[in-house]
């Protein structure tokens, strides 16, 4: 994979792909001589399905994460997309079928205009331009430092994270130009080891790996995933592996017992006293001993709503306003949709059908029974939209994560609010947890107690608007943050959160198959 992309680099410098506009996708131009692509086998992992599936997922084509195979769901997405393009069936991956879902994604999402901000979103012209010169300066041709988001910026941004053994998708989000930036300014080659973090999206402060690296001259590999089934995913394919993980705490239990995860060795850990007794046990109500992870944030799983575009007549810190279909008609002009996690909204659709207190099947059926009702009037916002979904009025009632709404309100100077809903919300603790296979388990404990630092820990909640577990953290967070109900709720709303549940493996079968019917 490495040789075809470096190749393919090379062909792109020399002409291959010629226009007025180098960085545009532009056809029916010269190309290089005809020649047999080369598939990939079903059951071989391959960073080409997995660019792949993140693009068809990325067009709604594909629920499943993605993992590298040619999965039955993959080829029945790609033939889909082939059948609604004109394209010549066809189940496999190869560039042609690449270049001609690239060049929808051009057309129908605008990202060749370089501006589009946010989770999981390309950067803006200044900052494409940077990244270019960043490649540039590790080695890889990333076209004219123009700062549009095209062809060559894609393949040399592929390289790159190929370089870097990360998920590979060749976009220039803010998670791949910090990586840059630290490529570029950091530790580098010189680093005397390595720690592989593998985090949510927009869940760090740079500075606070920018810091580590000059502090220990540890290198600092930082990758991302969408959701828990996507960590697990990465965890298990058998690549390089990662050195910290950060699943929610009710993930643990059954990471652990696939034995994905290792314990910690907390005699290592100089800050763990920092650690609030009440929010570890909490988290203890995952990970009963505490044997395999620590808090990082918290949050509750509640109601946001723009202000500016909601009837201020209503009272909308309630669930019945998403989950009642009659009530979330009344939003569904101006747009009402739920965070595409089947694990936060499936035991909320229950608590709105009656059943408070999780009970596999009861709680189930009466999900079932409420997502039933609301299909095609409530929308499924993916994760890496939700912040900007809410913050620029694409939506104007969402259930979702505190933390993304304290983020919205931000972007949208206060017409975003957050509550817990006054009929109930979910409590939710993302874990700090060492993978069973680690190599650097040595930088991975130095990495966490580097966060379970107070002025550490307080920068990340800064910038994230999400709580951290620290007792001596507050004196170091803004104001703004940490006087904000939507990051810490009064005592009264936190009563009415419920510990989001441990779900089992069947639990987890039936939320992806009530997910898929509803979403679909």
């Amino acid at each position: 994979m490495k040789f075809r992309t470096l190749t393919l680099l090379a062909a792109l410098s020399v002409g291959w792909i010629t226009s007025a506009h180098a960085q545009g996708f532009v056809f029916g131009t010269a190309q290089p001589p005809a020649k047999t692509e080369a598939t990939t086998p079903t059951g071989v992992r391959s960073a080409k399905v997995e660019t792949a599936q993140r693009l068809l997922a990325r067009m709604g084509l594909l629920r499943e994460a993605p993992s590298g195979l040619l999965t039955p769901a993959t080829q029945e997405a790609i033939r889909t997309f082939s059948s609604k393009n004109g394209l010549a069936p066809t189940t496999q991956v190869t560039d042609t079928l690449l270049n001609a879902i690239r060049r929808v994604i051009w057309t129908t999402q605008n990202w060749s205009s370089g501006n589009y901000k946010g989770r999981e979103k390309l950067v803006d012209a200044a900052g494409l331009r940077e990244a270019q010169i960043l490649l540039g300066k590790l080695g890889f041709n990333a076209g004219p430092l123009d700062g549009t988001f095209g062809p060559q910026t894609q393949v040399a941004t592929e390289a790159f994270q190929e370089s870097q053994a990360v998920t590979v998708d060749g976009l220039i989000t803010a998670t791949v130009l910090m990586n840059l930036r630290r490529a570029v300014n950091g530790v580098g080659a010189s680093a005397k080891s390595t720690v592989r973090l593998l985090n949510w999206p927009d869940y760090i402060e740079p500075s606070v790996l920018q810091d580590f690296e000059k502090e220990t001259g540890i290198r600092v590999i930082y990758d991302i995933f969408a959701g828990n089934d996507d960590l697990q995913t990465k965890l298990g394919s058998g690549g390089t592996p990662y050195d910290v993980v950060f699943p929610t705490a009710n993930a643990v239990p059954a990471m652990a017992a696939k034995g994905l995860l290792g314990k910690l060795d907390k005699s290592s850990l100089k800050n763990l006293a920092n650690i609030d007794p009440r929010v570890d046990a909490t988290l203890r109500s995952w990970d009963k001993d505490g044997a395999y992870s620590l808090p990082y944030m918290w949050y509750t799983v509640g109601i946001a709503w723009n202000a500016k575009l909601t009837p201020k007549a209503f009272a909308m810190d309630t669930l019945v306003n998403v989950f009642d279909p009659e009530i979330a008609r009344r939003f569904q002009s101006c747009g009402v949709g739920v965070v595409d996690s089947a694990s936060d909204v499936v035991p909320l659709a229950a608590m709105a059908g009656g059943v408070p207190k999780w009970d596999s099947k009861k709680s189930l059926a009466a999900a079932a029974k409420v997502l039933d009702g609301i299909a095609g009037i409530v929308k499924v916002i993916p994760t890496d939209q939700f912040i900007d979904s809410l913050a620029t009025g694409k939506v104007c009632l969402a259930i979702g994560f505190s933390g993304d709404a304290v983020q919205a309100q931000a972007k949208a100077r206060g017409q975003v609010e957050y509550r817990v809903p006054s009929d109930g919300g979910l409590l939710a603790i993302d874990a700090m947890a060492v993978p069973a296979n680690a190599k650097n388990k040595r930088e991975a404990h130095l990495f966490i107690d580097y966060v379970l630092r107070p002025q550490v820990i307080a920068k990340i909640s800064n910038t994230v608007g999400y709580a951290n577990a620290n007792l001596k953290a507050g004196e170091f967070m803004s104001d703004a943050v940490k006087s904000n109900p939507a990051v810490v709720p009064s005592t009264t709303a936190l009563s009415r959160s419920s510990p989001i549940p441990i779900l089992s493996e069947q639990d987890q079968v039936e939320i992806a198959r009530i997910w898929a019917r509803f979403a679909k």
